[in-house]
């Protein structure tokens, strides 16, 4: 089991560096819409080098760079509320950690069911985006993945939290 919980956490980081590449692609996106805008502006619009589909690189860049970050950076990411936990012993507050753990990776394959079903529904329509006419299932697809190793992620993760002592598995990727 240590194996498969460590499988899935390099999968994970893979992800996460892909989610990174599509943030820097979008931030590239923006700073050249910016740059291309201002030299039309300062032409008076007889230089345009401005290009259509930068709100859409940049909303979908969002979506994935956000969607493939999450599932690394789970065992992370719970803000706990200490007003309502400051109390409890120890051994029920990584409990807690771990159902909250669970609830995300029941809701990454929830949403991974969901975007399987609207990627077929868009291979029915033809529905593509509005300004790139990129095919929307691609999108629908890549999401479904990121989604279900957030699912995989946070099963795996609530698993090691239960069930597994503290050392013996690497859960963040922070220790070596």
């Amino acid at each position: 089991m240590r194996t498969l919980i460590n499988w899935i956490r390099q999968a994970a980081f893979v992800l996460n560096v892909i989610g990174g590449a599509f943030l820097v692609v979008m931030l590239v996106a923006v700073l050249i819409d910016i740059l291309t805008r201002t030299v039309f502006g300062l032409t008076g619009g007889r230089l345009d080098l401005t290009f259509q589909g930068s709100f859409e690189i940049v909303r979908y860049g969002l979506l994935l760079s956000l969607t493939f970050a999450m599932p690394y950076a789970l065992p992370r990411a719970q803000v706990v509320v200490d007003l309502f936990t400051d109390n409890l012993p120890e051994w029920m507050k990584e409990r807690l950690a771990g159902v909250y753990t669970l609830f995300f990776g029941v809701f990454g394959f929830l949403m991974s069911y969901r975007m399987v079903e609207s990627a077929h529904a868009a291979v029915a329509s033809g529905e593509t985006t509005q300004d790139l006419l990129i095919p929307m299932q691609y999108i629908y697809v890549l999401t479904a993945v990121g989604m279900f190793m957030l699912g995989l992620r946070g099963v795996s993760v609530a698993y090691a939290e239960f069930f597994l002592k503290e050392k013996e598995i690497q859960v963040t990727g922070d220790a070596s």
